[in-house]
């Protein structure tokens, strides 16, 4: 298959293309191995080794994945613990065309075929949503998840407008924890690395009354030094200490009842935020008016900031689940939920030792959930599943920046009589309802059809108070001063209030010519709701932006081979992406002061394949593969440049490279006196990626590979191990994220992912 782009920028067109050429022959020359993700070695009758069934809930009832015709990668703990995964982010280059890291503000930044969301404040929404046991996490900084406790991990690539619906515009991904036991079970490990790191996990269940009630309680814990050294004064930036824990109980007071009690907690206490460094260089104002150039940084891991002290995050959740099975065939599913966050923030975006836009972010939200499901499967040759679903979420912001240190044409802003620091509040309140059903009909005992409709509605309103300060001795990161109490100016209170609605259907057709391969394809509506702009001073830029919407057109085939050894699933896309939802920053056009621009400003057209192989050529060997191949275009897009609306449709879309793709190997080779040894590596590559919304040269990674290992010492019966790992073993600098504020004040900044690092493991299992 070819792709013909409709674009002036042929010759990056027949770039892409060669790539799809060259991937497809690569994977071809790869058919003794490889798959879907999280797949595992189990004997067959013969005592041969095949690859496990995996049994997903992409479609809120459980299949095998290789059943299901929607794009899905899943991952066992097992498969998370070859990968090294601690957080949530370690999935990330086994996925084909899934971005996810972690944000400027502790956030999650999730990107699935080019579409997801970076701005980590409350008045965006994700763009690909992150459930826990099925409940959607609202807050970007709460959703960047520690990896502990879990049964499985699913992606689901593409919108998932039928059955999971608000802000699933993207994708999802689903943290499935595991389930309480029925028989004892406990699991230790602890570990300690570079940069005085130290770990511990653990989790203990089992049954608290016999065929009853069972148990669970399970926790982490981590700890480290930061990688970047602030030469202000000489400490680390961007430590780690957080703590998390979950403790479930499983109720099955009859055959036909089950009701699930889970309730989590997670304490982020780091010395300091995380800072950008410098890419260019910047011209800042000290308190007498001297001006001071400080010139780009030549080190990715040495940062030299003023207000990096704070990034402190408390979150937790309770949801009940209770199953009844009002027959044989029909069940009744209702999940309740509540969640809290408070998160504190200060953040240097000037990355210089002056205040000269220097942030401050005080957070408190919760947030409110209940969803009824009812799920028909008789057996026969139709199965569907239908529901109502309820959210409503709270979130009040108390924000704060400081520019006393600012210049305007290589003045200080005082001699401009600009504010030299500012306070607002915002609150924001979301209530959504929806309504949605998907069925599948099976015409043949080969040939299926599915089709599925949700009905969403939102209700959305914020407000926001102001206060400036005229005194350069104020600042609102060292000491911020009692809002509203007639120190400062204030500004005049803005409101707005709107109601968004859309439905997103889907259809579906499925067509199995044997047992071991299965073709589909699809059409589906994704919905992202609209709000208002959460750095807005006036009523003019509070107008509510609209919602985005996109249409996704699939077709995929899933096919298992050599006797259950060897499985390998394609997919092709393309999306018809509008009203995308962007921040631009830059400088008025009047006062040449820093101002933001959130809206509606970009159409896209997206389209790409991805390849998943996994396979067991042998007893001791295990592969698994993937390649995602992307061609992201806008269709239009007009940004804040020097001020002025202009038109960057020739740019690339951010956190969307070209070519993706990985190659991960085990081999486990038994030992004498009951011992095996276990080698494992991978690799991540990724092309060149635009890591901020204008594509700036200066901020744009280039193309990487990051490389990762271990070795482990492993008792046969699977009881206890030791193991020596490392990640980005070649020490690679790896730009994440950009900030491109060359209108004002006048730089570029980068932050950078982890360097080389390694540690020693003691993992225990009863």
């Amino acid at each position: 298959m070819t792709i013909t782009k409709g674009h002036p920028r042929a010759g990056r067109a027949s770039g892409w293309g060669r790539a799809f050429l060259l991937g497809a022959a690569s994977l071809a020359a790869l058919s003794t191995a490889t798959g879907v993700q999280a797949q595992e070695a189990v004997p067959t009758q013969a005592g041969e080794t095949r690859l496990d069934e995996i049994v997903v809930t992409a479609r809120r009832r459980a299949e095998s994945l290789q059943d299901v015709p929607v794009a899905v990668s899943a991952f066992s703990e097992e498969r998370l613990s070859d990968l090294q995964a601690d957080d949530i982010s370690g999935i990330q280059y086994s996925v084909p065309n899934l971005y996810l890291d972690r944000g400027d503000g502790a956030n999650a930044v999730v990107y699935l075929r080019g579409v997801g969301q970076n701005d980590s404040l409350a008045f965006a929404d994700p763009g690909v949503g992150i459930y826990v046991d099925d409940v959607f996490i609202a807050r970007s900084q709460a959703a960047f998840l520690e990896l502990f406790d879990v049964d499985r991990i699913e992606v689901l690539r593409g919108p998932q407008g039928t059955l999971y619906g608000r802000n699933t515009i993207g994708g999802a991904v689903k943290f499935v924890s595991s389930p309480p036991p029925a028989t004892p079970e406990a699991y230790l490990e602890a570990g300690i690395g570079n940069f005085d790191a130290r770990i511990l996990k653990g989790r203990l269940g089992g049954p608290l009354i016999d065929g009853v009630l069972n148990g669970k309680i399970a926790f982490a814990w981590s700890e480290r030094e930061g990688y970047a050294e602030n030469t202000i004064d000489g400490r680390d930036d961007g430590d780690q200490n957080s703590l998390a824990g979950r403790i479930a109980l499983d109720w099955t007071p009859t055959d036909r009842l089950q009701v699930l009690f889970s309730l989590d907690a997670k304490r982020d206490r780091p010395d300091t935020s995380r800072s950008p460094v410098r890419e260019t260089a910047l011209v800042g104002a000290l308190t007498d008016g001297t001006l001071v150039t400080f010139p780009a940084a030549t080190d990715p891991y040495e940062v030299d900031v003023n207000a990096n002290g704070l990034s402190d995050l408390t979150g937790y959740g309770a949801s009940v689940t209770v199953r009844y099975d009002l027959s044989d065939a029909l069940t009744l599913e209702s999940i309740t939920a509540y969640r809290e966050m408070d998160f504190d923030l200060n953040l240097d975006t000037d990355g210089s030792p002056l205040p000269i836009l220097d942030i401050l972010l005080l957070q408190d939200q919760s947030q409110f959930s209940q969803e009824f499901r009812a799920s028909y499967d008789a057996g026969g040759r139709f199965t569907g599943t239908a529901g109502l679903y309820y959210f409503k979420d709270d979130d009040l912001s108390f924000s704060g920046v400081d520019n006393g240190g600012a210049t305007i044409f290589g003045f200080p802003v005082t001699v401009f009589g600009f504010q030299t620091s500012s306070l607002a509040d915002t609150r924001q309140e979301t209530e959504s309802w929806a309504v949605f059903a998907d069925v599948s009909y099976d015409l043949t005992e080969r040939f299926s059809i599915g089709a599925g409709l949700r009905y969403t509605t939102e209700e959305k309103s914020s407000t926001r108070r102001f206060e400036n300060f005229f005194d350069p001795t104020v600042s609102v990161i060292d000491n911020a001063p009692p809002f509203l109490a007639g120190q400062g100016v204030a500004g005049t209170p803005i409101r707005g209030d709107e109601d968004f609605d859309a439905f997103t259907p889907k259809v579906s057709l499925a067509y199995t010519p044997n047992d071991d391969v299965l073709l589909y394809a699809s059409a589906s509506r994704g919905f992202k709701s609209g709000g208002f702009d959460g750095r807005a001073t006036n009523d003019f830029a509070f107008e509510p932006f609209r919602p985005e919407f996109v249409w996704s057109y699939e077709a995929g085939a899933k096919i298992t081979g050599l006797d259950g050894r060897l499985i390998f699933n394609a997919a092709y896309f393309y999306n018809d992406y509008t009203d995308i939802q962007v921040t631009s920053f830059g400088s008025d056009p009047v006062t040449g002061v820093f101002v933001s621009l959130f809206t509606n400003a970009a159409a896209a057209t997206i389209q790409g394949l991805e390849f998943e192989l996994a396979a067991r050529p042998t007893d001791q060997l295990s592969i698994n593969a993937s390649l995602g191949l992307l061609d992201a275009q806008y269709d239009e897009f007009d940004i804040l440049v020097g001020g002025v609306a202009t038109d960057v449709s020739d740019r690339a879309l951010v956190n969307s490279p070209e070519v993706n793709a990985s190659l991960a190997a085990t081999w486990e080779q038994p030992l004498e006196n009951g011992l095996t040894l276990v080698l494992h590596g991978d690799a991540g590559y990724r092309s060149e990626i635009a890591t901020e919304i204008t594509d700036s040269p200066v901020l744009r990674q280039e193309a990487y590979t990051l490389v990762n290992a271990f070795a482990a010492l492993r008792s046969t019966d699977g009881v206890w191990e030791v193991r020596a790992g490392v990640q980005n073993a070649t020490d690679e600098a790896v730009r994440v994220q950009g900030f491109n504020l060359a209108d004002f004040p006048g730089v570029q900044l980068g932050f950078y992912a982890a360097p080389r690092t390694y540690d020693l493991r003691v993992i225990w299992r009863y």
